[in-house]
């Protein structure tokens, strides 16, 4: 029961015994209204002295935080992100060739042979030489290793002023030397044999030693004989023209050197000795050529 309601029977009880205390008996009725009237004071009273109501202000919502419990994901915000444009990827110079060129170490006989780039096929071009002439390729094949072309033969398409002037290695120390191929089989009073040589080496070639020897027969075909002007400019003339007295780096000659009378069918080997003086001196260098001889 509440503290009001205890207070408002205390006072009807008072009010009922002064009532019964009066030395006028009143009627039943005048007991019931002065009753009923001391109620309606009480509580009028009580009304006017009751602080006023007061409701706790309404709760503000807390703003919604993530879940940090570790058995709930947290809850994935969006963001925008500015999108950046970026510049196209440089496009590197391409490179083809009208004549099959040769790739090497360096930009130069000097260096090593690579590979050849032949016609139809494309290269990309990775680097300016230092030295004028040459470029640095990279082949479409990664399995080849990047080196360098000479530009004789080439056709480049693309910007080339963007890219790295490159310098080569120093070239490697070259020693003499020279290649052989068989040209060709001719009479001239006598049978002959015209070898093609090419000097590969830094150095002239001024004389020379030959030597042609039938292998079935062991027989001796020429020589061996020193040369001193062993080098024709004509592979087919009769006589032999003497041609030059000397063999520079990285020309070609062609050695015309009579037979004597052979066994056609016959395996033959030529073994020339080119040497950098006169008269079999100075620097030498030997090299051998095998044929089959041929028959009539």
């Amino acid at each position: 029961m509440s503290a009001a309601r205890v207070a408002l029977l205390s006072m009807a009880g008072l009010v009922l015994l002064a009532a019964c205390a009066a030395p006028a008996t009143p009627s039943e009725a005048e007991i019931a209204q002065r009753i009923d009237a001391a109620v309606e004071g009480t509580v009028d009273a009580l009304a006017s002295t009751a602080p006023p109501s007061t409701l706790p202000p309404a709760a503000t919502p807390a703003p919604t935080q993530p879940s940090t419990d570790p058995a709930q994901p947290p809850t994935p915000t969006s963001t925008l992100i500015p999108t950046e444009t970026l510049p196209p990827a440089p496009v590197l110079p391409m490179i083809s060739v009208s004549r099959t060129t040769n790739c090497r170490t360096g930009p130069g006989r000097a260096y090593g042979l690579v590979s050849s780039l032949r016609p139809g096929e494309v290269a990309q071009v990775t680097g300016r030489s230092s030295v004028e002439g040459y470029w640095y390729i990279t082949h479409r094949d990664p399995s080849e290793q990047p080196c360098w072309l000479w530009e004789q033969y080439a056709t480049l398409q693309g910007n080339t002023a963007s890219l790295p002037v490159l310098t080569p290695e120093p070239a490697p120390v070259q020693q003499i030397d020279f290649t052989l191929y068989l040209h060709s089989f001719s009479e001239c009073g006598s049978p002959r044999v015209s070898l093609t040589v090419v000097n590969t080496g830094p150095e002239l070639f001024r004389s020379g030693r030959i030597h042609v020897e039938d292998l079935d027969s062991g027989d001796d075909l020429h020589g061996p004989r020193l040369d001193p002007h062993p080098f024709a400019d004509n592979p087919s003339s009769c006589p032999r023209d003497e041609g030059s007295n000397s063999l520079p780096p990285g020309a070609t000659a062609y050695l015309v050197i009579p037979l004597s009378e052979y066994e056609g069918g016959d395996d033959a080997e030529a073994n020339i000795r080119l040497c950098t003086d006169d008269d079999g001196e100075g620097e030498c260098v030997s090299q051998s050529i095998s044929f089959q001889l041929p028959s009539d």
